[in-house]
């Protein structure tokens, strides 16, 4: 009988399976280093291949990669513990020893995402008791990019069954899809002088968008949300209406400031007023607090009578009481659903599942309190019954899963 692997050493093989996955993503493998990886390869299952080679397209790899290797693992480990508070004498226990190395590799060491699946699936079949398949009795897809444009005469266009070319012709204004499935605006003619009519572009649940406004602008919609917008900026300021997520990068126009109004339920409305710059705003009515972020440039957040300008990498918050709190934001978290990811830091299963629903839009129901908060990053191109299986790992909470209602228990 082999004699098993210390903790170190699994995290060893593990960092350099990572790095012969991203060799060969990058073309980069000799000839020894590529058949010592299929060898590896051959030893798992068909539905892990797949999910190691989903991994090797994430955004975040190499610079995820290039972070691990100088990170202390043990010295990470221990931070782990400490911070979601495992006694000592259950720092060895099966069911936590995944997340442990899980949580080290993903979050304390900022982000090795393959690793950390690798280290996950890897032990999977050794730590968990109950089959999945008793509480799963189907499986959610992963949302993609869908939405619905509406015209300013009501008619609307499904975008992501719409082919590529031109869709609707306002005034003297343009709707173009393009190749890579962006809608964008092409003036031509008096635009100063043509009618004002507005769009509106809506993401369901499950869904993302991506939409070049008249001026430029790039805007990225998260799931379940909206933006109303004119076909052509007329007048002296450029202003659009928004619901729920969404990142802009704001073309410059010194001429005509541009704000964002948003949209709080029965909250305050928030704007955001903005010359040329990037930033994200989040005001789901399902979160109690909501943000803008500013990501470069210098953006002014206004509630009521109150306002307050932000410089890169800061980040206003509102909640109840519709006062401002200023903090400085980790933009890695923030922008993660722009760049394809759940981030989870310090976060409880309540912020997690508000995630999961509208991604992959099922109903959640809580059977029970849980109070652990989970770290970690997951890619959001992972089917749900993926992510269910890498929470679970902890032994904190569980799933069970039948048809568009997800049930969340201790």
């Amino acid at each position: 009988m082999s004699t098993p692997l210390s903790e170190q050493q699994e995290i060893e093989i593990m960092e350099r399976i990572a790095g012969l996955l991203l060799g060969r993503e990058q073309g980069a493998l000799s000839e020894a280093e590529a058949q010592e990886l299929q060898q590896w390869l051959d030893q798992q299952s068909d539905d892990h291949r797949a999910f190691y080679d989903d991994m090797t397209t994430s955004p975040v790899l190499e610079a995820s990669l290039r972070t691990m290797q100088q990170v202390d693992e043990v010295a990470a480990l221990d931070d782990v513990w400490n911070r979601i508070g495992v006694p000592v004498d259950e720092k060895m226990i099966p069911a936590k020893r995944v997340w442990m190395r899980w949580a080290a590799a993903a979050a304390i060491a900022s982000v090795i995402v393959i690793t950390s699946a690798i280290l996950f699936l890897h032990k999977q079949s050794k730590t968990l008791e109950t089959p999945m398949a008793a509480r799963y009795t189907s499986d959610v897809l992963p949302g993609g990019d869908r939405a619905v444009l509406e015209l300013a005469d009501g008619s609307q266009i499904v975008l992501d069954s719409a082919h590529s070319g031109v869709l609707a012709v306002q005034g003297n204004a343009s709707v173009l899809k393009k190749e890579d499935g962006t809608i964008a605006y092409t003036a031509s003619g008096n635009a100063v002088a043509q009618e004002i009519t507005y769009n509106k572009m809506s993401t369901p649940r499950g869904g993302q968008y991506k939409l070049m406004l008249p001026d430029g602008t790039r805007v990225w919609l998260n799931a379940a949300s909206s933006l109303r917008y004119p076909s052509a900026f007329t007048g002296n300021n450029r202003t659009v209406e928004l619901t729920g997520e969404a990142y802009f990068e704001v073309a410059p126009d010194a001429s005509k400031q541009f704000y964002v109004n948003v949209a709080r339920g029965e909250k305050a409305p928030l704007s955001v007023q903005v010359l040329g710059t990037s930033f994200n705003i989040q005001a789901y009515p399902d979160e109690p607090v909501h943000s803008a972020t500013l990501e470069t440039g210098k953006i002014r957040v206004i509630n009521n009578e109150n306002d307050v300008v932000l410089t890169p990498g800061q980040q206003a918050q509102t909640a109840t009481n519709d006062q401002f709190r200023v903090i400085n934001a980790d933009l890695n978290e923030v922008l993660a659903w722009k760049a394809g990811l759940f981030y989870l830091q310090d976060a409880s299963i309540q912020e997690i599942m508000r995630q999961v629903s509208r991604w992959y839009d099922v109903d959640v129901i809580y059977e029970g309190n849980i109070t652990q908060q989970f770290i970690g990053k997951i890619p959001r191109n992972t089917n749900l019954s993926d992510v269910l299986t890498i929470l679970e790992s902890t032994g904190y909470v569980h799933f069970e899963l039948k048809g568009k209602q997800l049930t969340v228990r201790p």
